[in-house]
Formats: C-alpha cells, structure tokens, sequence
C-alpha cells in the first residue's frame, strides 16, 4: 500500500523526525522474537520523560529473543489522518502496525490516561473487551494500575502489580510458551493479576461483599518491589530534545518517602523508602553530563537521600548544572542552598519548588506534615538570601479534617512568604513571582486517606475560587488553580471498582463528554466518589496487597481524626514492621 507522505499531520513524518533526534534509540529484527508493543497513553513528549517508561524499555530489549518498539498517544492532528486514510497506530522503531505484535503492553501512570488507553487500542484496530485469540495479548502495568487496577480490569487480558524489574523476566518466559489462549498459565508469574479470573460479588448496598477468585488462582495479588534498585537506579535512557525536560538528562536517586503524609500516594505505593546507592547515581551523573551537560535530578523525597549535598557539589564540582524536583522544606539546608545557587548561576534551574499543602499547621498536623509556619518562612528568608530563585508552591484543598480558615490559611500563608523574601529580592533590586498551584484533594488507594471522600465539584470549586480571589490582592502571585471537575473524575478512576468500567467507554465514545456520561449512567458516581467507605469494607483494590496492613492504615485515618503525628519511618538500613512487610527490600526487626 502506497503510504502519502506530505499530508499535514502525517504521523510517519512526525515519527520519523522524532527518531532523527534520538539517541540510544534499540533497533531490532523482528525474524524469531516475541514481540512487544510498549505504549504510553499519553502524548510523545510525556511519555518520553517517565523513567519507568524508559526502564521498561530497555529491561525488554535487553533481552536477545525479544524485540520491544514504542508507541504514543497520537496527537489530534495525527489522530485525524489516521482516520481520514483509514490507518492505523504503528510503532515508532519499525512502523509495524500494534495489531500485528504479539503483545501490546501499556505503561499507565496517571488515572486520567485511563481514556486514552481506550483510544490508543481503536485506533491500533483491537477490540476493547472481548478479543479472539489471533490478536495480541493486551496487558498493563504501572503505578496506576499497581494501586487500583479494577476500573480499567474488564479492557486488560494481564495486568501487573508493582514495579516490572521483577515481573518482566518470568511474564516473557511464559508468554513465549503462550499459545493455547490460556491465561491460566500466567497465573504463576510475580504481580500477574488476570481480571478474567476474579468476578467481584456486590451486597444490596451496593458495596462489593468478597471478589470470587477461580481455582488456581491466588485470592491476592502480591506486588512485587525491585529488589535490586539500589544498584540500578532509573535513568534517561533515549535521550531526546522533544520533551519538557529536553535539555535535561534524568537521573532518579531515589524510591518512596517515609514522612507518613496521609494523602500521599507516593509515600505509600513506593514504601519501602529506597535510595539508590551513591556510586551508581554518580555513575549515571557522569553519563548525564557527557551526553547533556546538564542532569535533572528526580524522586519522591530528594531532600531525604543521606548523600544529596554530596551529590550537589559532584556535579559542580564535574562542571555541570543540575534541577531537582520539589524539595522537602524541612530539609533545604543552606549548603543545599549554596550548590542550587552555583548550579544557577551557571544556567541550572532557577526555580525551587516546595509544598506546604495546607495553610495552617493545624492542618498540616492532621495529615502529618509536620511542618510548621516559622520553618517555613525561615526557609523561605534563606532561599531568598541565598540567589534570585523563583518559587513554586503547592496547596491541597478539601483535605479531611479540613475548614474554611484552613482555605484561607493559603492566602496568609502566601502573603507571608512573599513578606519574608521581599527584603532579599529588593537588596538585589529584584522583585520575584511566586507562583502557586492549588488542586483539589483526590482520595488515592493503599493510603489512611483510602476511606475518605473526594469533597464534591461545588465544595471544592468554591475554596479554589477562594483562594483565587485571595491571592489577587497579593501582589507578584500567580495562581494556578487545578479543575474540581477534573479532580471528580480523577477520584471516580482512582477509587471506583469494575462498575465504572462502562462510564469510562462511555466517556472515550463520547469524546470525552463525563457530564453526558453522568447523566446516562445507572449508576451515581456519588456512591464511589463522595461517599466514605467504612474501614471494614471489602474495596475494589482489596484484592491486591500493597504490603501495608489495613489495621495500619485504619490506625493512620484515626490518628489524622484526633490530629496527632506518626513519625518518620527510619533509615532504609535500620527497617521495622510498623506498616507492613517488603520482601526483599525490608527485612523486619525483630520487635
């Protein structure tokens, strides 16, 4: 078939010049090989900056009987050519049509790309549910998935839970033998979850009473832990201009955060907290600096990692410049602050980004970001002295526990900063924007938070209204505020079971349309996202476990309810049982 070449919005030309731009880019044969589609639901430039991505990857093609190529969300231009001349999506590497790989494997990290997933499979020509067996096998991974895989189940043949370093290798082995159509043969493999195997049972309440498992299939999914990060941290691997941190090599330092703030999923879906050892992430450093110059440092809790100054001063001293992710602000130091300045001063990142996410301390103590407003502001003084930094802040409203003087807390609490840093901007005969992002609190999976509800859209539109407002009378402030719309539904993907499953077809077939979708649904999407769910209750995710126990978690949201504080967890070399067991990568104590 003749392909056209010079139609506007061609995705062979876009595709083609992405890959002109590329480096390490792993090109294969595909003659004897299993071969694997690796999707990112996103757009390229999104998906290109997700190091687990990358990881995936590489872990793939490191294999010799494998071939793994990529695909992206395809743009709206290119959306409409496909349509237009009836094609379909193709890999990048290749451009082999996904219909035509033995495995078609999607890398999902934000619940909102669970739509996308449903547009990337139309548009590669594969059914969305029911699929014969001459079609790839469709799977899924990632940490979406890994917290609550059930609203996207009914789509998926596999889906994975928890990181793919130890789940790769034994799901290629059997997906080799894979002929029969079976997919009881995968039931063997770390992290595997096949939804077709589990029938989730609902009471007349509406509540889901036990979720039916088939025999010879486990009653819980075990996520499985990389046990070996520490000495293979994540890295950008294809390196590219065409993302947001083009100009930029990413080197992750670490996993996780053990500060216990309750509405955090990153502090409990990564727990374990681990940091990867020093001599790898300089490894890695000095392979950033020689490719780029320049090495974005990322992670859950940078701040946390016992050798970060160390690694501050490696790039400096190696003559490079570095960015780094937000930063803990009980943890800025001044020689922090001092290596960031350098970093700086020689074309490195001039923002600085930290999250008191609530506006008063009250409220910070109930979520156990123990933080007060003196440190806050006396970090602020410091980064102020320390160079003409932009700064990022970032708010949270509809917090359990949460009242309006709380919402208002954010416009003080801003003011204030901006008072405490003025005096060193004017020393420099500056006068710097602070900018602020304020978003709606979403209730995520496997954290103490999991029993609450998301506020509702007209609750939590007025206090981003308020705090809008507020903020205008605060002079240099630009606010960001985030959509309660969006945040409603980002709950409902977050939280929901199987039952959401028909809204999100819906949504995709509308065109993205949620509020028609609401409206012909049988189903309220109240009953999932604004109602709190009692602790005993069996939920959509309570067939996988996380590693932390329910009795921990249901202790944490009693504690948050009587505003008392959980202390940190400790060093990753002095490991404990207080919420769980990691095997492998937390050895408990004795107690």
């Amino acid at each position: 078939m003749v392909k056209l070449r010079d139609k506007k919005g061609d995705p062979y030309v876009v595709v083609k010049e992405r890959l002109a731009r590329e480096t390490g880019t792993i090109f294969k044969d595909h003659g004897g090989r299993l071969s694997v589609a690796l999707l990112y639901p996103n757009v390229y430039e999104v998906g290109m900056s997700n190091l687990g991505f990358q990881k995936i990857y590489h872990l793939l093609n490191l294999r010799d009987d494998v071939v793994c190529e990529r695909a992206f969300l395809p743009s709206k231009p290119e959306t409409e050519f496909l349509r237009k001349h009836r094609q379909t999506i193709t890999s990048m590497e290749s451009n082999r049509p996904l219909n035509e790989f033995d495995i078609i494997a999607f890398s999902i990290t934000f619940e909102m790309d669970y739509i996308n997933v449903l547009a990337m499979l139309a548009l590669a020509s594969v059914s969305l549910r029911k699929r014969g067996k001459r079609v790839p096998l469709v799977v899924a991974g990632g940490v979406a998935v890994t917290m609550n895989p059930e609203p996207l189940a009914p789509f998926m043949d596999i889906m994975f839970i928890g990181e793919g370093e130890g789940i790769i290798n034994p799901f290629v082995d059997k997906a080799i033998e894979y002929g029969s159509g079976d997919l009881s043969n995968f039931a063997s493999v770390p992290g595997a979850y096949i939804p077709s195997a589990y029938t989730p049972i609902f009471k007349q309440d509406g509540t889901i009473e036990k979720i039916d498992a088939q025999n010879g299939f486990p009653e819980k999914i075990k996520r499985v832990w990389d046990i070996d990060y520490r000495l293979t941290p994540n890295v950008s691997r294809v390196e590219t201009p065409d993302t947001v941190f083009g100009d930029m090599s990413l080197v992750e330092i670490g996993k996780g955060c053990g500060k216990h703030c309750r509405f955090c999923a990153a502090g409990y879906v990564y727990r374990p907290t681990r940091h990867a050892d020093i001599g790898a992430i300089e490894t890695a450093i000095d392979d950033a600096l020689e490719k780029k110059g320049k090495v974005g440092l990322v992670g859950s809790a940078i701040a946390d990692h016992p050798y970060v100054e160390r690694l501050f001063e490696y790039i400096i001293t190696k003559g490079g410049v570095f960015s780094v992710s937000s930063l803990r602000l009980d943890k800025l130091t001044d020689n922090m602050l001092h290596w960031l300045t350098l970093s700086m001063e020689r074309g490195g990142s001039h923002t600085i980004t930290v999250a008191p996410e609530a506006g008063t301390e009250r409220l910070r103590r109930i979520t156990n970001k123990d933080i007060s407003d003196e440190t806050i502001l006396d970090t602020m003084k410091r980064v102020a002295a320390a160079g003409p930094f932009r700064l990022k802040l970032y708010f949270i409203v509809g917090l359990p526990g949460e009242t309006m003087d709380d919402v208002k807390g954010i416009v003080d609490l801003v003011a204030r900063i901006r008072e405490a840093m003025a005096p060193e901007w004017k020393k420099r005969g500056r006068d710097e924007v602070i900018t602020v992002g304020v978003d709606g609190f979403v209730p995520k999976p496997a954290t103490p938070y999991q029993w609450e509800p998301f506020e509702g859209v007209k609750a939590v539109a007025e206090k981003l209204n308020l705090v809008a407002r507020g903020l205008r009378s605060v002079p240099r402030v630009a606010i960001h505020p985030g959509s309660a719309r969006q945040g409603y539904i980002q709950a409902l993907l977050s939280i929901g079971d199987r039952r959401v499953t028909d809204m999100l077809e819906n949504a995709y077939r509308l065109g993205g349309d949620w509020s028609k979708v609401f409206r012909e649904s049988d189903i309220d999407p109240d009953f999932f996202v604004t109602r709190r769910k009692e602790t005993d209750e069996t939920l959509p995710w309570s067939i996988i476990d996380h590693g932390l126990r329910d009795d921990y978690l249901a202790r944490e949201l009693k504690l948050a309810d009587k505003g008392k504080l959980t202390k940190e967890c400790p060093p990753p070399d002095e490991p404990c049982r207080r919420c769980g067991e990691f095997p492998g990568v937390c050895v408990p104590k004795n107690l």
